[in-house]
C-alpha cells in the first residue's frame, strides 16, 4: 500500500479522517503538535512509527471509540 504524504497538520487530519490508512507527515511537525496529534489518533486505534525521514500513522481497520 502507497503511503501518502501530507504537507500540513490540517491535511492529515483530513486525510485520515476520510478514510486514507497510511498517512506520512510530511512536513517540520512541532511537538505541541506532535503530542496533540498522537493523543487524538492513539486513542483511535492509530499507530505512529518513524519513518525514513518523517512519521507514518497508520489506522488498521475501523476502530469504534467507547461511549464517554
Amino acid at each position: 500500500m502507497a503511503i501518502i504524504k501530507a504537507r500540513n497538520y490540517r491535511d492529515a487530519e483530513e486525510m485520515l479522517q476520510s478514510g486514507i490508512s497510511k498517512v506520512e507527515l510530511a512536513y517540520d511537525i512541532d511537538s505541541d503538535d506532535f503530542f496533540r496529534f498522537a493523543s487524538h489518533w492513539c486513542d483511535r486505534g492509530a499507530k505512529i512509527s518513524r519513518g525514513n525521514k518523517h512519521f507514518v500513522v497508520s489506522l488498521k481497520g475501523l476502530h469504534i471509540p467507547p461511549n464517554k
